[in-house]
């Protein structure tokens, strides 16, 4: 079975900083599940379609790809439950390691990606879970700043569009400084209580710590 960090990463994240008692990665629906809301997610996938092409001239969905197509490739590197106070929220999270700094092709190839991911993923959770609202992330521990600088107010939009069509899901891009500040530090400064060795994020950082290298 394939482990990657950066899922581990935030299983773990979701487990202890978010607070999810269900966390599963590389979360994928199953072709036996029936898709519900066919035709209100067709006209997301219009309308999300339409706006990017007229506003910033990007193609976000492939010419051919049919919603049924767009649906299968979803995929959540990690998502998250929380259940309080009969209250159930929702996380989901694609997150991407490139060394050199994220790359899916030149700059607009990269936020048109970007902003594929959050909202087949918001279209996954709503077609699969019957809800509207959820919080979907994308995050990468670095990302270039002009990508960041043009991706931030896609993904904004994003949301937007999706807002005005009764949606409630919030979507949000995790990078860079945000990357370091909003998920590893807080969950640094945890885990000396957790020893869970389905933890492999967790575990690498005790074991560094145990052989005296300073993280």
């Amino acid at each position: 079975m394939k482990i990657e960090m950066g899922e581990s990463l935030f299983y773990s994240w979701l487990r202890h900083i978010k607070g999810c008692q269900v966390v599963q990665t590389n979360w994928k629906a199953s072709p036996q599940w029936p898709l519900g809301h066919r035709e209100e997610l067709e006209a997301v996938k219009e309308a999300t379609d339409r706006f990017f092409q007229e506003k910033y001239g990007y193609h976000i969905y492939k010419k051919s790809s049919s919603l049924s197509q767009i649906i299968q490739q979803g995929e959540c590197d990690a998502l998250g439950v929380c259940f309080q106070d009969g209250e159930i929220s929702l996380y989901a999270v694609d997150v991407a390691f490139h060394e050199f700094g994220l790359q899916y092709g030149d700059r607009e190839a990269t936020v048109s990606k970007i902003v594929n991911k959050c909202i087949r993923t918001a279209m996954c959770i709503y077609g699969y879970f019957g809800t509207k609202r959820a919080e979907v992330y994308f995050a990468s521990p670095k990302i270039n700043p002009a990508v960041m600088n043009d991706a931030v107010p896609c993904v904004a939009d994003a949301q937007k569009v999706l807002g005005e069509l009764g949606y409630g899901f919030t979507l949000r891009i995790i990078g860079n400084a945000a990357f370091a500040d909003e998920v590893v530090s807080p969950l640094l400064s945890v885990s000396g209580g957790i020893a869970d060795t389905n933890e492999l994020f967790l575990r690498s950082c005790q074991l560094l710590k145990s052989a005296g290298v300073s993280i």
